[in-house]
């Protein structure tokens, strides 16, 4: 079984490039760049976790090409010139079942970026488990606006971003049926409607599940500030809209759903560029497999990638009435 596709493998070098804003290159190798605050990177549903025979809750099949793949992305992160400031990571890191085991791995997939001083924010998706997490990434919730949860509010020189939790824990370990709830609690509901009445610079929200599917959609649309919503979830990039009020008054959200960071779909990550007017979101798709890499691989796979990569949307800043949203195939 190939790990991925040969473009993904030969051309890693060329494809971290393409993901920042321009690459130096000093004998066949990138030169990193400085940090730029403007520069955000957006992922989610990295699940990545412990082999088969080494699971407590068993998953169903084997995922030998994960670490790996994760590990290339971040590669790829750490390739971009100049890098990034933050990292957004949407939830879902655990495998399956929310194991240490699988967190254990992740902080070997992530501590690449810290030990590069990047900031990495997580939250929670419906395949993890807090206590288990914070095991392996002691402090992640730290300054969170609500307890119990990981929400937080992240400010860039241009935009604020709320990252919401909308992990439910499961009330039965191991079963794939029990992972499927998700919800934000009246306590993190409370304090977002509250957030948003506030706001008085661009702000994007964000959660591993998309907004309209937390009973909070009227609430974000109405904010004039928000400028647009982030998720994980589907391993896919994708981009959707929710609106609040009509005619004169009517405000348009742009949702936009990210790949997964290596495990089966869509394999990428979302590049934020972020202006004193504007931001514009990336996709940057290193591969495509489901629902494992295989020989030989089907064409149209090749066609998903090329579909997709280098997508690009814009948020445009207006903070008097509706935030407008522009789309634009680069």
């Amino acid at each position: 079984m190939d790990v991925t596709r040969s473009g993904f493998l030969k051309g890693m070098a060329s494809s971290a490039c393409l993901a920042g804003a321009g690459c130096r290159m000093a004998g066949g190798a990138p030169v990193p760049g400085a940090h730029d605050p403007n520069l955000v990177v957006v992922i989610s549903d990295v699940h990545t976790g412990l082999p088969w025979s080494k699971q407590q809750y068993r998953t169903g099949r084997e995922y030998p090409w994960m670490p790996e793949a994760a590990k290339r992305l971040v590669r790829a992160i750490l390739a971009m010139d100049p890098r990034p400031s933050l990292v957004l990571d949407l939830g879902d890191l655990s495998l399956a079942f929310g194991e240490e085991g699988d967190y254990e791995v992740g902080a070997e997939v992530f501590r690449p970026l810290t030990d590069a001083g990047i900031q990495v924010v997580h939250t929670m998706g419906n395949h993890d488990i807090r206590a288990n997490f914070l095991k392996c990434f002691p402090g992640a919730d730290a300054g969170t606006k609500v307890p119990g949860r990981f929400t937080h509010v992240v400010s860039t020189p241009h935009a604020d971003f709320i990252v919401l939790d909308s992990l439910q824990e499961p009330v039965r370990r191991g079963s794939y049926d029990a992972c499927t709830v998700k919800g934000l609690g009246k306590e993190q509901t409370d304090w977002l409607k509250a957030t948003l009445l506030e706001a008085k610079r661009p702000t994007f929200v964000c959660a591993h599940h998309a907004i309209p599917e937390l009973g909070v959609a009227r609430h974000v649309a109405r904010c004039p500030y928000v400028v647009g919503s982030l998720h994980g979830h589907n391993h896919h990039w994708a981009t959707d809209y929710f609106a609040d009020g009509y005619g004169e008054n009517a405000h348009t959200i742009r949702s936009v759903g990210m790949p997964s960071f290596g495990l089966d779909r869509d394999i990428g990550f979302g590049v934020l560029r972020l202006g004193a007017k504007s931001a514009k979101l990336t996709c940057r798709i290193f591969d495509y497999y489901f629902p494992t890499p295989r020989t030989p691989r089907p064409a149209s796979w090749d066609a998903f990638v090329r579909d997709n990569d280098g997508h690009t949307v814009e948020f445009v800043f207006d903070s008097l009435a509706d935030a407008r949203s522009v789309e634009d195939r680069s």
